[in-house]
Formats: structure tokens, C-alpha cells, sequence
């Protein structure tokens, strides 16, 4: 789903004076907010990239314990010298594209 539709959603499924928190890594050129639905609907907005630092030590703990699985949302697997296309495709938003573990060669 692309960006634009999923903020779409957000921003018609809120109530009138409701508060949309947006967390993730938009490009400084995405330029696809309805922004007039949201301030007609009265809508608080809340952005910015997630703070990693304070919810590490806590996912740590739940994935030792086998309560999640952070590998679930894997969605490709390349090969360490395939680095730099794997970040383009990420970058580009391709179909399918949310996480990407990158494997170390053998023997490296």
C-alpha cells in the first residue's frame, strides 16, 4: 500500500478533534498528505521518527523471552554485496519491500 493511501486512512478513520501520530521515515519530497481533510476534521498531528534508544532494552527482553518474533516482518533476504541496491529498492518503496535482512558471506 503506498504511503499517501495509508495516510488517507488515517486521517478518515480518526474522530473529529482525534490525534494522528505518524512514526516511520517518509523522503523530504513526499508531498501526499491531505491536509485540508485533516484540518477540517480538526485533527492533532503528532510526527517524527520513532526513538529507538527507549524501546531497545524492552524488545530485547520480549524477543529473548520468545514472545515476539522480529524476524516475522522480514520481507527479503540479500546477500551483503547486494547492500547498496537492497537500500535503493527499500528506498524506492517497491512492492513488497518493508524489511530487509542483509547475509553475510560465508567465510568473511
Amino acid at each position: 500500500m503506498p504511503p499517501a493511501k495509508a495516510l488517507q486512512w488515517a486521517v478518515e478513520g480518526l474522530a473529529k478533534a482525534g490525534t494522528l501520530s505518524i512514526i516511520g521515515v517518509y523522503p523530504p519530497d513526499f508531498r501526499h498528505f491531505p491536509i485540508g481533510m485533516a484540518m477540517n476534521r480538526s485533527l492533532t498531528l503528532h510526527m517524527g521518527n520513532c526513538h529507538h534508544r527507549n524501546y531497545i532494552p524492552k524488545l530485547i527482553e520480549l524477543t529473548l523471552a520468545g514472545k515476539i518474533d522480529p524476524a516475522r516482518i522480514l520481507t527479503q533476504h540479500e546477500p551483503m554485496p547486494d547492500t547498496l541496491s537492497a537500500f535503493e529498492a527499500f528506498d524506492r518503496r517497491e512492492e513488497g519491500w518493508i524489511k530487509v535482512a542483509l547475509q553475510p558471506q560465508s567465510g568473511t
